[in-house]
């Protein structure tokens, strides 16, 4: 992988996560309207008056907002680092491990494709690839 190449790849990464944020972006808003219809509903009134066998299960009702928020925050931290891939900025690369990391989770695809950015960003062209680079320009 020459280093035009290099830039390159590094740019469709910081696209293909500007993509995966902008996607996620309607699914965060959606799951909040989901927790607050279900924080409303008799379902939780339900689950908020549930006896354990020792003691009396109450969870309040702002736990139910920790999933729609990790998933706005993910959502955020994909569109920078897809920025900062994109724009081919320094803090972008330190910045994309962050989602590449989290895509090793979603198996298969998500791993394969986390693990490539994984490589990507942390290869560095060797210098007979550098010279060919300059070279050919």
């Amino acid at each position: 992988m020459d280093l035009k190449n290099h830039e390159n790849n590094l740019r469709i990464i910081g696209k293909i996560f500007i993509v995966i944020g902008l996607v996620l972006v309607p699914i965060s808003i959606s799951t909040f309207f989901f927790v607050d219809m279900f924080v409303d509903s008799d379902l939780w009134m339900e689950i908020r008056e549930l006896d354990v066998v020792l003691f009396e299960l109450r969870p309040p009702a702002g736990i139910a907002y920790f999933l729609p928020t990790v998933q706005t925050v993910g959502s955020i931290i994909f569109l920078v680092s897809g920025y900062g891939l994109a724009t081919e900025q320094r803090w972008g690369n330190n910045l994309a491990m962050i989602p590449a990391v989290l895509l090793l989770f979603k198996f298969p695809v998500g791993t394969a494709l986390g693990v490539y950015i994984i490589y990507a960003i942390h290869h560095e062209p060797k210098e007979q690839e550098l010279v060919e680079a300059d070279e050919l320009a």
